[in-house]
């Protein structure tokens, strides 16, 4: 029995009614949340902007769909929308949608070997033949290879520079998707409209630190900082937020921890007309040392009720992983 039987699978229905384009989004949307939760929003946004179907969706347009198919996600689940949504769906999208989804899984020019089994089990949920489905994957592999060939250099001239001077890396936000730069002393966080949250709080190791850090060793002053920080800046401030997990990965030299924010996330939503709510989060968090610097840097995994979460083991390896290609594109510096 697969994992996403009860979603290819489900018999739920949900009693919403999707528009066709509603229909497309809620197909990849359930692709994402089904196999790959940890996917950024602005990914799916980016490429359901780049299908000709939604061409004239305006950003409040997109953020609205989103917002309500999310909510119908919370109500019926997983299987109840991808049942819906693919009742609505006319025979000559099918192959388009597939495409958008998957496009979601390419990396650096191919397929990662743990998507395809998804990929093979959400095209026979669609009735994609083997041979169109290898076509679309091959056609949508050299699409978005170009694509970021050609993008390469505009990526590169979008950068942020802290004003000390000590990091630089390229902006990972888009404007057109709500993409926000929040500095203040010691901290900067990227952030958007569908939940990306990416931040680096910093401080200079001189003094009394320096010598705390001689005294302690550098394994226990992480340790110490990073419950401190967490203690103060986060489960002090955020009602029934919980440490889920914490290590330190000798390897890397750096001290992680994940916890669980209820509604403690960036971004809100509006179920059946009624107030905006903060959705529920993990945090994920990475204390280490660079060039005379201390830095913690974070990022979110936004979930809702009924959202299938995987395990704390598997969640918290896909947020250090997602913190360690965020560091990737860092590059750190000493200042004289």
């Amino acid at each position: 029995m697969s994992k996403f039987d009860k979603i290819f699978n489900s018999e739920d229905k949900s009693e919403a009614t999707l528009t066709l384009e509603e229909s497309v989004a809620a197909v990849a949307l359930v692709a994402a949340e089904a196999n790959a939760p940890d996917t950024d929003a602005d990914i799916l946004e980016s490429i359901l902007w780049d299908s000709e179907i939604f061409a004239e969706y305006s950003e409040d347009e997109m953020s609205a769909m989103f917002q309500r198919l999310a909510g119908i996600v919370a109500q019926d689940g997983l299987g109840a929308l991808f049942n819906t949504a693919g009742e609505s769906i006319p025979d000559e999208l099918v192959l388009d949608t597939f495409a958008i989804t998957a496009a979601m899984f390419v990396a650096d020019g191919e397929i990662p070997e743990k998507h395809k089994g998804f990929l093979q089990e959400f095209q026979q949920a669609l009735g994609v033949e083997d041979e169109e489905a290898a076509e679309i994957i091959e056609d949508v592999i050299a699409a978005y290879s170009e694509e970021a060939e050609g993008e390469e250099s505009d990526l590169d001239a979008l950068l942020y520079v802290s004003p000390e001077g000590n990091f630089s890396l390229p902006i990972p936000v888009d404007e057109q998707r709500g993409g926000r730069v929040d500095e203040v002393e010691g901290s900067v966080a990227f952030s958007d409209d569908f939940g990306v949250l990416l931040k680096i709080d910093y401080f200079s190791i001189a003094g009394e630190v320096e010598e705390t850090i001689e005294s302690m060793g550098e394994e226990a002053y992480l340790k110490y900082f990073l419950d401190n920080f967490i203690c103060q800046a986060i489960l002090t401030n955020v009602p029934n937020s919980r440490l889920l997990h914490a290590e330190y990965l000798e390897d890397e030299e750096a001290y992680f921890a994940v916890f669980d924010l209820p509604g403690g996330a960036t971004i809100s939503v509006q179920e059946n007309g009624g107030p905006l709510t903060r959705l529920d989060a993990y945090r994920g968090i990475m204390a280490f040392i660079a060039d005379d610097f201390c830095y913690t840097v974070s990022c979110q995994r936004i979930y809702q009720e009924g959202n299938e979460l995987g395990s704390l083991e598997s969640e918290a390896e896909g947020i250090m992983n997602n913190i360690f290609a965020f560091i990737e594109t860092i590059e750190f510096s000493a200042v004289a």
